[in-house]
């Protein structure tokens, strides 16, 4: 029988959870498929674990190299792949039981979309459920047309992607330049070229929120990257070329002071804001407090919208 799924799992100082990663993919309902999972130059004991597993299952290839960033592995990955449709995910993130299998019955009904992704649950370091991330939009097909048709941009978990392999190479893949922000790149590129791209209502998928993600250490460098991959979308819809993220860079600085002190104030109270819903998730009801207090004395108005979505 062929294989019906490749899995995309690139590897780099997960140490601490790439077991329980790979142990949720071995135990999905849906059993057909090769995961292929790449230690991207780590220096901690991802390795080790891996090959340990990869020696226990023959569906796992293992593949190790110096480090190479997470666009360039995970397009090495793509063009290993032995089977027509890729499924992504992180190597902190744990599959639930039936995601394989959900996705690939939705794609059987429905062969016109290209790709789905899914909510999922949020957890802790230790694994505990806080709450859920829900991406709203590209419930229909219509709907990822007009948010590239109204200048909008698209959002879905990359950890919960499934995508036709051809999809994936003739958009291009991964580009280096957007990283962390890549999967938010990619999202729009992909609607933006005609592919389709729906979000499933359920959550597939358990996404860990920890200490020493990219979103946690650098979150001003997160910010300036995300503008960046606006300012790419809004140049490209407008038939504009891209700027590198140097002159990006270059054309923030040459803004007035007042300009500069507004950004930050309110890049900082979305990271009050996010570090504030972390702390209610967890029932640490004290820092909620002041955190979300703060991010509301620095934007009123996002803490308005961000509740007013809440309540939505």
């Amino acid at each position: 029988m062929s294989l019906t799924l490749s899995i995309i799992l690139p590897v780099y100082n997960q140490e601490k959870y790439v077991a329980e990663t790979i142990e949720s993919v071995l135990a999905q309902t849906h059993t057909n498929f090769e995961l292929l999972v790449h230690d991207d130059g780590s220096t901690d004991g991802s390795a080790r674990i891996i090959r340990r597993y990869a020696a226990k299952d023959p569906r796992i290839r293992a593949s190790f190299a110096p480090n190479a960033g997470r666009c360039s592995t995970t397009n090495a990955l793509v063009e290993q792949a032995q089977s027509p449709w890729c499924v992504f995910l992180d190597a902190d993130d744990v599959m639930l039981p039936e995601r394989l299998e959900k996705q690939l019955a939705y794609h059987q009904l429905h062969p016109e979309v290209d790709a789905t992704s899914c909510h999922c649950y949020y957890i802790n370091e230790v694994g505990m459920t806080l709450g859920i991330q829900r991406r709203p939009g590209l419930r229909t097909i219509e709907e990822g047309r007009q948010t590239v048709a109204t200048g909008q941009y698209a959002m879905a978990a990359f950890t919960g992607f499934m995508l036709k392999k051809q999809a994936f190479k003739q958009s291009g893949g991964l580009r280096t330049q957007f990283w962390p922000c890549d999967d938010f790149e990619f999202s729009n590129r992909l609607l933006e070229q005609g592919f389709t791209l729906i979000i499933l209502d359920e959550v597939l998928m358990r996404y860990r929120i920890h200490a020493t993600s990219v979103t946690t250490i650098k979150p001003l460098h997160l910010y300036d990257k995300t503008g960046f991959v606006m300012a790419c979308l809004d140049r490209r819809r407008a038939r504009m070329t891209e700027p590198t993220f140097d002159e990006f860079m270059a054309e923030r600085k040459l803004n007035p002071w007042w300009v500069k002190t507004n950004r930050l104030r309110y890049n900082y109270a979305q990271i009050f804001f996010r570090n504030a819903a972390v702390a209610l998730m967890s029932k640490n009801y004290l820092s909620f407090g002041w955190q979300v207090a703060i991010s509301s004395v620095l934007s009123p108005k996002h803490i308005f919208l961000k509740f007013r979505n809440l309540i939505n």
